[in-house]
């Protein structure tokens, strides 16, 4: 048996992230709005590597991966409401988050 990894296996499919879309699905039936976009990032960021983060916004929202992950990166050190923040959370509860991120 090898340790190496190899490149395929780190590579995503959206049926990978069937569970997480979903939830997105239901919590933005209508698409992610730019208001929306930061404060998503910022409530999703502890449940997912950045990587991770940046694949799955980018498959929901169309957005371009390289722009998603740049985003992502920055969101920590971007100064978002309590309000906008706790707005994102209450929809995604709404939509599953608390079953979803008990989840293997």
């Amino acid at each position: 048996m090898s340790d190496t990894v190899s490149a395929s296996s780190l590579v995503s499919t959206e049926a990978d992230h069937a569970h997480t879309l979903a939830m997105l699905g239901r919590a933005f039936p209508e698409g992610v709005s730019e208001a929306d976009y930061r404060p998503l990032l910022a409530v999703l960021y502890p449940y997912f590597s950045d990587r991770n983060l940046a694949d799955v916004v980018s498959r929901f929202t169309g957005r371009a991966y390289g722009l998603v992950l740049n985003d992502v990166y920055g969101v920590q050190s971007t100064k978002l409401t309590a309000d906008a923040v706790a707005s994102i959370h209450a929809r995604l509860v709404v939509a599953g988050l608390d079953a979803w991120s008990k989840e293997d």
